[in-house]
């Protein structure tokens, strides 16, 4: 992969199907102002990964806590860690899916729907990473410029009413830091901790440093502006209860009665940005069993995972209610938390231990890339 790969890579997966949703509005009209507290948060998260990832650069993440900490305890941790990966995709799978079928597909079975979706995302992962890098390089102008474009539409439709937005910490900073905290930290930009599956495919002429540190920030910050206009244009109250907030956002939109039923915009983002991440989750998944048996045939495997997840997700998820309710209550205390944050600190401290703080040139794991 090259530089701007990695960087399209990264933050078409933190932009994903987030942009849809209301994150953070428990801090009602601050939620802006919670998104950007996790970015610093997830910033930081980043910054351990990043960490590991300098003492082995040609290596994954299976890879690599099998050689910190052995076969013993490194193997179970890496199935794991591909389970978990598996769960997180196949729930972006149904998810990003119902809602197509929900908003443009009302009459089609969603057994289909899925298996269509997963097909997709088989076929071009049997192509390699490579051809998922450079596609993803391709379509991340189009969903920036819809994105940009749905901004500045909103702004100029008059449907906004700043005052929405007023007063800023009216309730002071305890809403917005516990807004923040583990949630938006744990969704999107924990989810970078699958980018150990990727980080290693990047060409060793560049740093893998500052494209995902410069994608993630800015994920942020695109994040907190979806915030403000979904705040701006439904209020604190209608966004917190609406399914998808900034389709309804767009669909308000109204220019002179010659821009209206934009719509499709929010239809491209969300399927572009929820293909994307839960196709990179999905391969996260694959390459952990790699890791732990090498596989002759690798397209073999991702079919077969393809059709467990599409099984998975279908039996499991049974409503948006149902699979809200699995998002907050179940993954974020007990799933994202070990996986994103209490495993990568203790890994970074061990790998402190055996290799020394300043001393990463010296590793098992091959050349550093500098930077």
């Amino acid at each position: 992969m090259s530089k701007s790969q990695l960087f399209s890579l990264i933050l078409l997966f933190e932009l994903g199907s987030t942009t849809l949703f209301a994150l953070g509005i428990e801090a009602k009209q601050d939620a802006w102002i919670a998104i950007l507290i996790a970015t610093v948060i997830g910033l930081g998260l980043l910054w351990i990964y990043l960490s590991i990832q300098t003492y082995y650069p040609n290596q994954n993440l299976g890879n690599i806590l099998i050689d910190v900490l052995g076969k013993a305890v490194g193997i179970p941790l890496v199935l794991l860690y591909g389970l978990y990966f598996f769960l997180i995709g196949s729930t972006n799978l149904w998810e990003f899916t119902a809602f197509i079928q929900m908003i443009i597909l009302p009459t089609s079975p969603l057994l289909v729907l899925l298996f269509i979706v997963i097909l997709t995302a088989v076929y071009v992962l049997s192509l390699g990473v490579e051809v998922l890098a450079r596609t993803c390089e391709i379509v991340l102008g189009m969903v920036l410029f819809f994105i940009v474009t749905a901004y500045i539409l909103v702004a100029s439709s008059g449907e906004a009413e700043w005052s929405q937005l007023l007063p800023v910490l009216g309730h002071g900073f305890k809403p917005v830091i516990k807004a923040a905290v583990p949630t938006i930290v744990n969704f999107p930009f924990g989810e970078m901790v699958v980018f150990f599956m990727y980080w290693h495919f990047a060409s060793t002429k560049f740093s893998i440093k500052p494209p995902s540190f410069w994608a993630v920030g800015i994920s942020g910050l695109m994040l907190s502006i979806s915030l403000v206009a979904i705040i701006s244009v439904l209020g604190v109250e209608f966004a917190a209860n609406s399914t998808i907030p900034i389709f309804i956002v767009i669909k308000t939109i109204n220019i002179a009665e010659i821009l209206t039923n934009l719509d499709f915009i929010a239809v491209i983002i969300m399927f572009i940005g929820g293909f994307y991440k839960m196709t990179i989750f999905f391969y996260g998944s694959v390459q952990a069993l790699n890791s732990i048996v090498k596989f002759r045939r690798e397209t073999w495997l991702i079919l077969c995972l393809g059709i467990l997840s599409v099984c998975f997700s279908y039996v499991f998820f049974s409503s948006f209610s149902f699979h809200r309710w699995v998002g907050t209550k179940v993954f974020i205390p007990y799933v994202h938390m070990p996986f994103q944050v209490f495993l990568p600190i203790l890994l970074l401290l061990i790998v402190w231990l055996k290799h020394g703080k300043n001393d990463p040139q010296r590793t098992a794991g091959g050349s550093l890339k500098k930077g």
